[in-house]
């Protein structure tokens, strides 16, 4: 064999070994875990995409909404290496930074525990009854809410049909997934009026048109066919009644309770800070 041949494959060898030698390292650094994404060492699971999804609306479609997780995911990734690889983090504004964030977190972590630990469950009924009657002219309607049945279907013959069986009062109401319908809203819920055909022009105002218990003639769409029949309405100055919006009371009953405590705690390690001469105000 030519010497220089054989010189020639001897070169090659350290940059083969080399070349494996980084393909192994690349596949080692590689996570085990299994996951949806990856850039570089880091993974997003599906563990993490379901945690993320709990913070989305439920009106967002579910496929959307982890295409929309994955895409912000890998972005905020790339965006984050990068940084590290141009050496953001020792810069002193950057870390002046990282530090305020660290303190926010903590003081966040901090507060949700001890408003946890002495709300429980949440306010108590009776707190929940008190605050309703304490506020009623505040809550009352400012605006028409209604409470419909609302059928889409497919097939303008059937959508008929079932028309004139609910206008005629053959039947109270017609089960989803039966003749090609599907229901749109909870008929057991009341909605603003001016908003709840904010997508179907023209259906919002024959609503108003019709008295409780009618139904209106069929309404085309969008190529489906719509049956409205309006079960219940709440004219504007109307004070609901405590079921209806009990879980809004409940929600501005816990607000409140939460800055009481909030208060009340900040004010007892202001206390202990001046009891051991470790607050200063100049």
């Amino acid at each position: 064999m030519d010497a220089s041949v054989h010189m020639n494959r001897l070169r090659w060898i350290p940059l083969l070994i080399l070349s494996i030698s980084v393909l192994a390292g690349c596949q080692e650094d590689v996570p085990e875990t299994p996951y949806i994404a990856r850039v570089g060492n880091a993974v997003l699971t599906q563990e993490e995409v379901n945690r993320l999804l709990e913070n989305r609306s439920a009106l967002l479609d579910s496929a959307d909404a982890v295409s929309q997780i994955v895409e912000q995911w890998v972005t905020n990734q790339l965006l984050f290496q990068e940084a590290s690889d141009r050496g953001l983090k020792g810069d002193p504004d950057v870390q002046r930074l990282l530090a305020d964030n660290e303190r926010s977190v903590m003081i966040d972590a901090l507060v949700t525990r001890m408003l946890n630990a002495e709300m429980g469950d949440g306010p108590e009924e009776a707190a929940i009854r008190t605050y309703y009657e304490q506020h009623r002219e505040q809550l009352a309607l400012r605006e028409p809410f209604v409470r419909i049945s609302h059928l889409v279907f497919e097939n303008p013959d059937s959508a008929e049909a079932v028309r004139r069986r609910l206008q005629s009062g053959s039947v109270s109401d017609v089960e989803p997934d039966t003749d090609n319908v599907a229901r749109q809203l909870d008929p057991d819920s009341f909605y603003p009026q001016r908003q709840l055909f904010a997508a179907i022009p023209g259906l919002g105002p024959s609503v108003s048109e019709v008295r409780v218990g009618e139904v209106l003639p069929v309404f085309e769409h969008d190529g489906s066919y719509h049956v409205v029949r309006l079960l219940d309405r709440l004219d504007a100055g109307t004070v609901p009644s405590l079921d209806m919006i009990h879980d809004d009371i409940r929600d501005r009953v816990a607000i409140q309770m939460r800055k009481q405590l909030y208060a009340r705690q900040v004010q007892r390690l202001r206390t202990r800070a001046m009891a051991r001469e470790e607050l200063e105000i100049r």
